[in-house]
């Protein structure tokens, strides 16, 4: 949420730096009224994207409550959704995929477009966040 707010102002005062010379006229007050709304639209967008795993696992959660009449326990709940049940599912999705493979009880990425990508954005961290590169190392 913070991101979305930094972008947002750092949206408003690049509207502010652009219109700066411009007299205030109705045109220009729907231009950045039209920028800013596009910006939210896309920051919700991005966000909700990014949430989809979260909203799925609540749906999922509030039908097995539906299914039972008179209700489930929270140690049910937490039966059925532990985390070591997550990970179980999501290695064999990337099992079979054929993105990850797991030999001599070690997981190791299979596919070459994957380990690219998490080459990639290795680089890419240590590129942006320096301090933290050095961090993560030791």
């Amino acid at each position: 949420m913070s991101g979305i707010l930094c972008g947002l102002l750092a949206t408003a005062a690049a509207l502010i730096i652009g219109l700066w010379p411009v007299s205030i006229s109705l045109e220009s007050a729907a231009v950045a009224a039209t920028i800013l709304a596009t910006y939210l639209a896309l920051a919700f967008g991005y966000w909700t994207f990014l949430n989809l795993n979260i909203t799925s696992l609540r749906i999922r959660i509030l039908r097995e409550i539906l299914r039972c009449p008179s209700g489930i326990s929270r140690g049910d709940l937490l039966e059925r959704y532990s985390s070591e049940e997550f990970l179980r599912h999501r290695l064999a999705r990337l099992a079979n995929a054929r993105q990850m493979i797991c030999r001599d009880g070690r997981w190791r990425l299979e596919s070459p477009t994957l380990l690219l990508l998490a080459r990639t954005m290795a680089a890419l961290r240590v590129l942006a966040l320096p301090a933290h590169a050095r961090r993560s190392e030791n």
